[in-house]
């Protein structure tokens, strides 16, 4: 049996963006209007994060890696309320200077501002406590990294991050205990129920068509919220649908919705960009433990320009940081018996939108998959990158390099690095990149032969239906998306309370 609901707006995942979409139409509620908001995952609260890696890898969708089909990248997203904003660090990245005017120009997006979205910046920083922190949040390896850095000349800078009251216990992408880190968990979604938005996790959304989304609701799993309705197959009934479910997921709804919806774009779920990454690690002859305090405060752009990368903190649990090592065996266990003594540090590529690079959908359930392949100049990117953090591990003090795009298990000097870490080294299956960016796939535009969206996220042709989230960017932002996207989300937000 069916379960049929009615609502004014419908709106797919609770992240970056469907999470401040609906907290931005929940003073809607007071009007009478009738607002849902649908999360695949379940709701889980801070009671849930236990800072345990093994529990905790179930937030993730694929356990923290969706393998792209020739297992060159993977990509880690989470499947719950508050969407991947649960399960990050809180880096809050402004979009880089010129690039939403970039994408006005170049894609016909007349209706698109520069200075109307970096006027939202601000306010946006203080909705979610975004902040430059105090001296008190730097541990060691945030410190040796600004050192090596400084040492070496290149420019060191710090992010804002969006947290308040933080315990600085280190373990931000397993979801905070504290509820400390301001994603939509914490401050968006919250706030539209409060407003009357009706949350409905469990929810896994098949199909739309003009007129709202069929989907199926699932169990709570023990120990999370459920919602009010019976599981089962379930239609709900929508003035405006909103799709929001993050790169990997939008597109594939909108594929597996072609028969219902008519001609789509030939852009569909092209265009893909996911910011590809890699850690590597520095064995200190002191104990660093960079798994107490926070883990990320600084990076350096000293590369972007001339090689098209950001390096910047970050320190990983110990599976993670396993995983990453290169090689099995004795290696392995020698340098992670050297956890305490370990320096890790980030490298996160800016990759090109290209055509071919794309999310498909496979089998007789659509299940959403990543078809993209690593450009020469993503891979030449990469290569300088890791050899790039290893000289700032050794003028940090480093005895012993780790690098996964190398031809042995370590390097103990400089000399090392480039005989070392080359681009033959980066070889499919064997060194597996990692995003946690994922882009594009919907791309905005003026032509709907080469764009999914119009300015306002709108599908071509079905002005009900609106994507808001970061698939509908044009290009990659370069930095961490999240403060971009809700930028956009709330634009969004302003154009669907207009029209109701």
């Amino acid at each position: 049996m069916i379960t049929t609901l009615e609502y004014d707006v419908v709106i797919v995942g609770s992240g970056a963006g469907g999470g401040t979409i609906a907290a931005r139409l929940s003073p809607l509620c007071e009007s009478g209007a009738r607002i849902a908001l649908l999360e695949a995952g379940p709701h889980y609260t801070r009671e849930h994060f236990n800072t345990r890696e093994r529990d905790m890898i179930g937030l993730f969708i694929d356990r923290g890696a969706m393998p792209s089909n020739n297992y060159e990248i993977a990509v880690s997203a989470a499947s719950c309320v508050g969407g991947s904003t649960a399960v990050y660090t809180g880096v809050t990245f402004r979009a880089p200077d010129g690039l939403i005017d970039g994408w006005a120009r170049d894609f016909g997006l007349d209706e698109l501002s520069g200075a109307d979205i970096e006027a939202r910046f601000p306010r946006l920083e203080g909705e979610i406590d975004a902040h430059f922190p105090g001296d008190e949040y730097e541990n060691a390896n945030n410190r040796l990294f600004r050192e090596g850095c400084e040492s070496l000349g290149w420019p060191v800078k710090q992010f804002r991050v969006n947290v308040a009251r933080c315990e600085r216990c280190g373990f931000c992408n397993l979801g905070c205990p504290y509820g400390a880190k301001r994603g939509t968990l914490e401050v968006q979604v919250p706030r539209a129920v409060e407003r009357g938005v009706e949350l409905i996790p469990n929810c896994r959304v098949h199909t739309i068509d003009d007129d709202g989304v069929n989907a199926v609701l699932g169990d709570a799993p023990e120990g999370t919220m459920a919602s009010r309705h019976p599981t089962g197959p379930l239609r709900i009934e929508a003035k405006r649908i909103v799709i929001a479910a993050g790169t990997l997921n939008s597109s594939a709804i909108l594929m597996r919705s072609r028969s219902r919806l008519g001609d789509l774009s030939p852009a569909l779920g092209r265009y893909l960009t996911l910011h590809p990454a890699l850690t590597s690690f520095g064995r200190m002859p002191e104990p660093v433990r960079g798994f107490d305090g926070f883990p990320k405060l600084h990076y350096t752009d000293r590369f972007s320009e001339s090689h098209h990368y950001y390096i910047e903190t970050a320190f990983y649990f110990p599976f993670v940081t396993a995983k990453s090592l290169p090689g099995f065996g004795s290696d392995i266990r020698r340098f992670m018996g050297s956890y305490d003594h370990l320096t890790c540090a980030l490298t996160l590529v800016h990759d090109e939108p290209e055509h071919h690079n794309r999310m498909t959908i496979a089998g007789p359930e659509g299940r959403p998959e990543i078809d993209y392949r690593l450009s020469q100049r993503s891979r030449d990117a990469i290569v300088h990158a890791q050899q790039s953090t290893g000289r700032i591990f050794f003028e940090a003090g480093a005895e012993e390099y780790v690098s996964p795009v190398s031809n042995r298990f370590s390097m103990t000097s400089p000399a090392d690095l480039e005989p070392v870490i080359t681009v033959g080294d980066l070889q499919s299956g064997r060194v597996v990149v990692s995003s946690a960016h994922p882009m594009g796939g919907c791309r905005m535009g003026s032509d709907p032969d080469t764009s999914v969206t119009n300015a306002w996220g709108e599908l071509h042709g079905h002005p009900a239906v609106v994507v808001g989230d970061a698939s509908v960017f044009p290009t990659s932002t370069k930095v961490n998306p999240y403060l971009t996207v809700m930028a956009l989300a709330e634009r969004c937000a302003e154009r669907i309370a207009a029209g109701l």
